[in-house]
This record gives structure tokens, sequence and C-alpha cells, in this order.
């Protein structure tokens, strides 16, 4: 707990030997990663995925942890879940989706929050709006997390299988330009060909880059990759380092409603 190499909380083999042996535990019930940062990809290459498909449980995270939900679930075929850590703050919207998705077995619906505007301040919603890019309904296999470490696995043997699936995407403090060479990447890569729905989250303390070239808004970026190929598409969802954060399984089947931005689980989630 208390260990460190440089910027890391011990070694890789360390980081590692504590992952596996908290899913070889039987009195560890789930596994919540406490923050992100750098250096999950380091590990991968470690990881007992045989242990861990024996010894199923929870593991929740985001942001750096994209790469563990990711690498897991395409190395076991287990659901993991893209949510909250323990560093952040845990408001009641954030507790309720993660106890419907976890603990309930509910078929979950996601919805932004929905409060009115306020006549003296605002004359439409503002805070936390879905912005729809293109209108349309899909379903598949939802997967996703940081666009910034979800980019990185690209061309690694733990990038995810893109054909039919829901991609969902967040990121924090990129200038929109970098969003866009992000985005490049995956388009150059062919995942928006393969892709049947695509939702953007939130994309905290990102700006546009300001001069004599001008610049792009991130809803101008994300149009460009969409616009020929006809995916539905939003913008908006609680996804991303807030701390009002839905709790996402990675792989499970969904439906997304870009008409009004929810995502709707089609069967409960498999722990």
């Amino acid at each position: 707990m208390y260990s460190r190499d440089g910027y890391f909380a011990g070694t890789d083999v360390q980081r590692v030997d504590d992952l596996n042996q908290a899913f070889s535990n039987p009195k560890v019930k789930g596994i919540f990663e406490v923050r992100g940062g750098w250096g999950s990809s380091r590990i991968l290459p470690l990881i007992d995925y045989n242990n861990i498909k024996k010894h199923p449980k929870i593991l929740i995270g985001f942001s750096d942890i994209t790469s563990l939900l990711l690498a897991i679930n395409k190395k076991t075929g287990l659901e993991t879940f893209h949510g909250t850590m323990g560093i952040q703050r845990w408001p009641e919207f954030t507790v309720e989706y993660m106890k419907k998705v976890l603990f309930d077995g509910s078929k979950v619906v996601f919805e932004n929050p929905r409060p009115k505007p306020d006549p003296t301040v605002d004359l439409i919603l503002t805070k936390d709006r879905i912005e729809v890019i293109h209108e349309g309904v899909a379903s598949g296999p939802l997967i996703g997390g940081n666009l910034s470490v979800l980019v990185a696995l690209l061309g690694t043997e733990y990038e995810p299988s893109w054909q039919g699936k829901i991609l969902f995407v967040e990121d924090v403090d990129e200038k929109n330009y970098r969003i866009d060479r992000l985005l490049s990447q995956l388009e150059l890569a062919g995942v928006f060909k393969e892709i049947k729905g695509f939702i953007f989250g939130k994309c905290t303390r990102c700006e546009m880059a300001t001069g004599s070239d001008g610049a792009k808004t991130l809803r101008e970026i994300v149009e460009h990759y969409v616009a020929s190929r006809n995916i539905p598409t939003f913008m908006g969802s609680m996804i991303g380092h807030i701390p009002e954060n839905f709790t996402l399984p990675e792989g499970l089947p969904v439906i997304m409603n870009a008409n009004n931005g929810t995502i709707k689980m089609l069967e409960p989630a498999v722990i």
C-alpha cells in the first residue's frame, strides 16, 4: 500500500501482484481503484488473465484505469465497469447509478439530470445539456473510456474489437486540437467504420486553442468525424472526470438513443 517507485505506487511487479492477489482473494468482492494518473498500461502484459477469469469480481475505475478495463474485458470476456474512484466525491447521483448497476440487477437507463432552468439566469437548460450531433438509435455492446488512454491501445493485443460496438469516450485537460488529433487516429485506424454509435461524454477543462489561426469547437471536431458515417452520436453524457458519474458496464449490450441522449442496458450486469 505504501510502496513507491518514482511516480508509481510501487514497481510494475508489485502493482500487478496486488491486482492478481485481489482477484484471487475470496474475501475481496470488488476492486475499486483509488485514482488514475499513468501506469496501468505498463502492467497489462503481467496480468494473470486466466486467474481473473476464474475469479470474476467487480473492477471499477476510469481515466488511466481504462487500459485495465479494456484489457481485462478483451482477454477474459468479463464485464468491467467504467465509473467513479475512491479519490472522487460520491454524490447521490453517482451512488444511485452504481447501486443500480452493481447491486440491484437492473436494466438501467442512463440519462443526464434534468433540472429546470432558472428563468432569471437561463432561458434554456445549459448545465449537463445533451448535444445531439447525429440523430438515431443504435444497439450493440458498450465499450470505451478515456480517449487518450484508449487510443494508446490501438495496434496492441489489448485493443478492443470495434465491430458493432457503441463507443463512449471522455477526456480531461486537453486542448481541442489534441482531441482532434486523437479522434483522427481513431478514424485512421478504421474505428469509425466499424462502430454503430458514438457518445462523447465530458471533456473536463478542455479548451479551444486561440490565435491567428482560429479555432474549432469540440462539437465541430466531433461532427467532422461522424458526418459522413451516419452514426448516431451525442455529446455531454455524464461520463468523465466529474463528481456525478455513470457506472457503465464494458461489453454489455445497450441501446443508445442519440435523439434524447440516453443509454439503456439490455440485460443486467453480470459479475
